[in-house]
């Protein structure tokens, strides 16, 4: 991707939505064990799990929720259940989390032009609220939208069009910054334009068959 190109995305643009972990602080989410986890937990509930092997944590929530009257439980008690569990993993990601370079800067350019900022994340408003203290974000965005705001988490473009409904523009002046396949896809469905942080991670077969508009390798080369 060219230079040119991230200018042109930029222009006319009245908002920049972000994801949050693996885009503006380092990835230390354990999903592995969160998953491994959630499954015991389904499976000891009375669960047939053998469904619902392999499924990313964000697809788990919503496909065991559809499930739930199976076991005789609602929606909500199972998005409770495993709401729960995914709130302990955010705590741990937490403690370890820091921004990545460039990213207060990157945040505090686009404030100064007028441009508005949120935050579209899945991980839950309880770590949000303490990483924005920790981090001082405070004063970074207009708004942010966690999982407990949306019934379907990324790659749902759900809580990306939420924000644009909030912050009062058309999607076609929102753009939003992201670091994985979920994010584009969550961009594509809610119909805005998608730049792509790649860090030292080479591209996989997802943004091949399904490709950014822009790939930038750092914070600092977005602005």
């Amino acid at each position: 991707f060219s230079q040119p190109m991230k200018k042109a995305l930029l222009e006319g643009m009245e908002a920049v939505l972000f994801d949050f972990e693996g885009t503006l602080v380092d990835e230390q989410w354990n999903v592995k064990g969160a998953v491994q986890e959630t499954l015991e937990k389904l499976r000891a509930s009375g669960f047939s799990t053998e469904g619902l092997q392999g499924k990313k944590y964000s697809l788990l929530m919503r496909q065991a929720m559809q499930a739930a009257s199976e076991t005789g439980r609602s929606p909500e008690e199972v998005r409770e259940m495993i709401g729960a569990i995914y709130d302990r993993y955010d705590k741990d990601a937490l403690s370890r989390w820091s921004l990545r370079p460039g990213a207060k800067e990157a945040l505090q350019t686009l404030r100064s032009k007028g441009i508005k900022t949120a935050l579209v994340s899945n991980v839950g408003e309880k770590a949000l609220e303490l990483a924005f203290q920790k981090l001082d974000l405070r004063s970074s965005f207009d708004l942010r939208v966690s999982r407990n705001d949306v019934q379907d988490m990324k790659p749902s473009g759900e809580g990306i069009t939420l924000a644009i409904e909030r912050l009062h523009i058309r999607k076609e002046k929102a753009l939003f910054v992201g670091d994985s396949a979920d994010d584009i896809h969550a961009a594509r469905e809610a119909g805005v334009k998608v730049i792509i942080i790649s860090s030292n991670k080479k591209p996989g077969r997802d943004f091949i068959a399904a490709p950014p508009d822009d790939l930038i390798r750092n914070l600092k080369e977005f602005l």
